[in-house]
């Protein structure tokens, strides 16, 4: 156990009492909350984790930004202590406590786009189209911006234009200093950031997110292929259930009524179709002979 559970606080000097302090919130947080995820936010701006943290509190669920080595020591304390911990807390983190699922709480994230500004060096996460109108930016050295990234504009009222919506970047595009520089000057917030869960702590074990499929589309996809998987060999079992009955009752008529045409069987419900069958074959015998002799 840490030197930090068992000094008197009144022992502690202040960096001490402030650590001390961080365990036993941290420590109250993981009793009081059933489940935990640990998210990296390395390299995020502080308004993204800001915006999460707004976010979460929506689900009823906390974000704490944390210290790696006082986080494991927490968990110890907690009884939640295990080494797959000490992987995940690699970089700066944060945890999401909550009593909500989970998977609710990552689906809830997933749909919520907390965008930033771009930044040198950042990957366009969608197209990014600087509209047409006024920039409200003066003419002058940003005219040369705008000529090397090829932007139509023109000089109108004392600023710079933009003649038609442009296309600067698509996904997956590369942002260049120029590009960050002028989406900056714009006032654009293009590119589009989220907390990265690396761990998630549920009943009792640890899961990481890639080992979970989080998209409810796919699993109603799954439901309706399962069920219709499972249609088609009711009915081509001929498993006597309520949802299968009439196609069967149907699927045996119409099999009792090609047989009986094909037998020739002079039933009244048989006799049309035999008729017209008689009528078809006839026709395409007669439509051989002609072909071999069109004299008859």
């Amino acid at each position: 156990m840490s030197s930090l559970a068992v000094v008197s606080t009144g022992r502690m000097n202040p960096a001490r009492m402030r650590k001390a302090k961080a365990v036993e919130e941290l420590v109250e947080y993981l009793k009081r909350y059933k489940y935990f995820m640990v998210a990296g936010i390395t390299g995020l701006p502080s308004s993204v984790v800001k915006g999460s943290r707004d976010l979460l509190r929506q689900k009823d669920s906390v974000l704490k930004v944390v210290k790696n080595t006082l986080f494991l020591i927490a968990l110890r304390q907690a009884g939640r202590y295990s080494d797959e911990f000490k992987q995940a807390l690699r970089g700066q983190n944060a945890v999401v406590f909550t009593n909500s699922n989970p998977f609710e709480v990552l689906i809830f994230l997933d749909k919520q786009k907390i965008m930033r500004p771009a930044r040198p060096g950042d990957v366009a996460t969608s197209e990014i189209v600087v509209p047409a109108g006024n920039t409200g930016i003066p003419p002058g050295p940003a005219i040369s911006l705008f000529n090397k990234l090829n932007i139509p504009m023109r000089v109108q009222e004392g600023s710079i234009w933009i003649a038609k919506d442009t296309v600067v970047a698509k996904p997956g595009d590369t942002i260049s200093p120029e590009l960050a520089d002028l989406l900056s000057k714009l006032g654009m917030k293009p590119i589009e950031s989220k907390l990265n869960v690396k761990l998630i702590f549920i009943d009792g074990r640890m899961v990481k997110p890639e080992d979970v499929e989080l998209s409810p589309q796919l699993y109603i996809d799954r439901i309706k292929s399962a069920h219709s998987q499972a249609f088609n060999l009711s009915v081509n079992a001929a498993l006597p259930l309520p949802e299968v009955m009439s196609i069967l009752v149907a699927k045996a008529y119409r099999e009792a009524l090609s047989v009986a045409v094909e037998a020739g069987i002079p039933d009244k419900e048989v006799l049309p179709y035999a008729i017209s069958k008689a009528v078809a074959e006839a026709q395409a015998l007669y439509n051989l002979l002609k072909s071999k002799n069109p004299n008859i």
